[in-house]
């Protein structure tokens, strides 16, 4: 409040650091549509499609912890076709680790080509900048706030356990290397992804280099590297009786194995993250080579095909009289993420080639840039919100699956949580990172000159 006062009052010169927490001001950069130089438009609409369809899995997740006067009748609804929307929820997270990659190896290799080397210390203070005092606040929330507004039957299961455990094990969260514990025993179970996504980032700048230096060696370094992560998927699975997708009689037991041994682990997912790397590379040195109409119409379609065949083709395994295969699940683990990431890879390049079809465009819309900049900290209060309104569930309810999964009080709560931590917390920071970087680089040229 006295960042927006001082900002509106003050006349003159301001203090940038200080206005830098103004709620005003941040308003309106949120509400900006002005896009950045270099910017992907279809990123956005990726990001969208795929946190929109993160939030009905998750949601569906959550549902499974309420008393239903009629669960038989839920049950039934689990092997009906549109539970896939549940099922897959594995593959949604996917494009998010693709788009990572394909940004820092565009960044990196733009700093490269200028500069000629890479400053790896600048880039993680950036990122520590970008993420963690968004990551803290939300831990010291769901730590010591979340548990005293309410209560119920359920409170101490899905709200009190989970502050417990993030009383004993925040540090792990804050240091990123929370995913290497388990879920059991993991503070916020669904920032895994903050985790790997950023082991993943930390070992970047060496792959970049090695693919900016030694274009073919880093190339093949790279395709062996992903080969081996497909392939590591593949063999845990199958070894394990593990499952990524919820097929009908998972147990608990299997799921959460599955999350330990390989979904929660970087190795297993560096495969799309990898593919982000050489998507980034594509655009930077594609040049003006231009895409044929045939081009275009066979990728359109083999990007459908990939799109349908991940998503619909282990549909099977959702009917009641299933029976677990490991092979089936091992197939899915190893090839459906890519198949999923890469109709999305000719999404962006098409897009970028200016081959702009209805899918195109929409994706591409400039609406969809503003979800971009709430989409972490709706990544962030999603389980929070969900948690909250099952801890405070005191009767039984009937369930229908779409009253139940589409509960647009509960999606505006979650949207109105995450504008308000955006502009509290994130873009604040943001700020100040983005003045330090100015500060720094002023002193270099400084120094630089000086000499």
């Amino acid at each position: 409040m006295f960042a927006s006062t001082y900002d509106n009052v003050a006349v003159g010169d301001k203090n940038k650091w200080l206005t830098s927490f103004s709620l005003p001001r941040n308003a309106c950069s949120l509400l900006g549509a002005g896009r950045a130089a270099g910017d992907i438009p279809a990123i956005h609409g990726i990001r969208m499609f795929n946190a929109l369809l993160l939030l009905t899995a998750h949601k569906s997740m959550a549902v499974l912890f309420l008393p239903f006067a009629n669960r038989t009748e839920a049950i039934e609804y689990l092997g009906r076709p549109y539970s896939v929307l549940g099922r897959a929820a594995s593959l949604y997270t996917d494009p998010f680790i693709m788009i990572s990659g394909l940004l820092t190896a565009h960044s990196l290799l733009g700093k490269l080509e200028r500069n000629g080397r890479i400053n790896v210390i600048q880039e993680y203070v950036s990122r520590l900048y970008r993420i963690v005092p968004t990551f803290a606040a939300l831990i010291a929330f769901c730590t010591f706030v979340l548990p005293w507004l309410n209560g119920g039957p359920l409170w101490n299961q899905v709200v009190t356990h989970h502050s417990d455990i993030c009383k004993q094990y925040w540090w792990r969260n804050l240091l990123f290397i929370h995913n290497y514990f388990g879920f059991k025993d993991m503070c916020l179970t669904h920032t895994h992804h903050l985790g790997i996504d950023t082991q993943l980032f930390l070992i970047s700048p060496l792959w970049v280099y090695g693919l900016w230096r030694w274009p073919k060696r880093g190339a093949v370094a790279l395709g062996l590297l992903a080969s081996l992560s497909t392939a590591a998927r593949y063999y845990v699975t199958f070894s394990r009786s593990l499952s990524n997708y919820v097929h009908f009689g998972t147990s608990v037991q299997q799921l959460f194995a599955t999350a330990d041994f390989m979904y929660i682990l970087p190795p297993h997912r560096a495969t799309v993250y990898i593919m982000g790397i050489f998507m980034g590379a594509l655009l930077r040195r594609a040049g003006n080579f231009e895409l044929s109409t045939v081009q275009i119409r066979l990728g359109n379609a083999l990007a459908v095909c990939s799109l349908l065949v991940a998503y619909l083709g282990p549909s099977f395994m959702s009917n009641l009289d299933y029976v677990y295969n490991p092979h089936h699940a091992a197939l899915y683990a190893a090839f459906s993420p890519i198949l999923w990431v890469g109709s999305f890879c000719w999404l962006i390049y098409s897009s970028q080639k200016g081959h702009n079809g209805f899918i195109g465009r929409l994706f591409a819309h400039p609406v969809n840039a503003l979800w971009t900049k709430i989409s972490y900290t709706v990544y962030l209060t999603q389980f929070p919100v969900f948690f909250y309104n099952v801890g405070v569930t005191r009767t039984s309810r009937e369930f229908g699956f779409f009253t139940q999964i589409f509960n647009l009080q509960e999606y505006a709560w979650i949207g109105a949580l995450s504008v308000l931590m955006t502009l509290c917390v994130e873009m604040p920071f943001q700020n100040l990172r983005t003045l330090m970087v100015k500060r720094s680089a002023h002193g270099a040229q400084v120094v630089k000159k000086t000499s």
